[in-house]
């Protein structure tokens, strides 16, 4: 294997850690991904699919999946549809991203660990901006895995009996449809969707435009 092979895989399993970790911080639950997934992520990476296609396939799946209370866990392979057809418009979904207004982050005023994860945020949304990478796709990956890790380290440090308490009142009416360890599965998936939706520049739908991602 010659030093472009090595540098070419290198990037095919940066970009593939990144997304990875993107999956998880949205689902939570198992940190690896399934065999099925693992080749549709191979294929997606080797054919070009643009890793903002990708993780804005994974955000628009989950958002469908929360409001239709589906059960099955998210996986790419669930996502497939959507990621072709981000790809697909990738261009014209960038500019449309770029003039959307910015909403601020909700900071309950009862828990002073709130407002530590607004500056844990505030610094990943530096730390993306501050990415010095001239290929748009090596930004992408940067840009990705620092959202991903953000994500984790805020559902560690955030007030979780709060962002459960809140997913619980979200999922109230379908109670019925899970059992135990379901409403456990969909309790952290709600939590951790509510926390997203908090910092919504370190999600998918703003990825690009933080780290100057687009083209236009």
């Amino acid at each position: 294997m010659n030093g472009r092979d090595e540098a070419a895989d290198e990037r095919l399993n940066e970009a593939a850690e990144a997304v990875r970790a993107y999956l998880v911080s949205v689902r939570g639950g198992a940190p690896l991904l399934s065999g099925a997934d693992a080749r549709v992520l191979h294929d997606w990476l080797v054919r070009g699919v643009r890793i903002g296609a990708i993780v804005r396939g994974i955000d628009l799946v989950a958002e469908k999946r929360l409001a239709k209370r589906v059960r099955a866990p998210l996986s790419l392979l669930s996502c497939r549809a959507e990621v072709e057809k981000q790809q697909k418009h990738a261009g014209s979904w960038v500019r449309r991203v770029r003039r959307a207004p910015v909403g601020e982050p909700f900071l309950p005023a009862a828990d002073p660990r709130f407002l530590e994860v607004s500056r844990l945020a505030a610094g990943a949304e530096r730390e993306i901006a501050a990415v010095e990478e001239p290929d748009p796709e090596r930004r992408a990956v940067a840009a990705c895995a620092i959202a991903a890790r953000f994500v984790e380290e805020a559902w560690a440090l955030a007030p979780r009996e709060a962002l459960l308490a809140e997913a619980e009142a979200r999922l109230a009416d379908a109670r019925s449809l899970y059992d135990d360890a379901e409403w456990d599965e969909a309790r952290e998936i709600f939590a951790r969707d509510g926390l997203r939706q908090r910092y919504p520049r370190l999600t998918a739908t703003w990825i690009w435009e933080e780290a100057n991602l687009g083209v236009e």
